[in-house]
């Protein structure tokens, strides 16, 4: 997140609120995927990762982006910003009622997960995606 940005959301008022405002078509993208998660919601590009790897011990969905849209930027600004990452992952977290994890992958993805992916975990859902894309 540059510096203009974050000063935008950190310096007064609520955080939350801030990013809310400034990033609108973000938040209702995390606010779909976190729904999507839980719900256990079709995507194909995530039902043709699942069909690579195989099964695995956590639960997970992602999403393929245009890299060219200004909402894979902003996804990738927020979650790549570890304050605004953490304040996402609890904020969705509660509202859905189960803990959330997001991320990106892939060239242009979008990676929920039920709890933090080790390496081991992530790397095949990784390469999968880089050869499907």
């Amino acid at each position: 997140m540059d510096c203009k940005t974050a000063t935008l959301v950190y310096e007064t008022g609520n955080p939350l609120e801030n990013i809310r405002k400034i990033f609108p078509e973000a938040w209702q993208f995390l606010t779909d995927q976190s729904a999507a998660f839980v719900a256990g919601k079709d995507d194909t590009f995530d039902a043709e990762i699942k069909k690579s790897i195989g099964k695995t011990p956590f639960g997970f969905r992602i999403t393929h982006r245009d890299d060219t849209e200004q909402l894979t930027k902003d996804i990738s600004e927020l979650l790549g910003d570890i304050t605004s990452r953490l304040l996402l992952e609890q904020h969705f977290s509660q509202v859905v009622g189960r803990p959330l994890y997001f991320s990106t992958i892939c060239c242009s993805s979008h990676l929920t997960a039920d709890r933090e992916l080790t390496l081991d975990e992530v790397l095949p859902i990784q390469r999968a995606a880089v050869k499907l894309q």
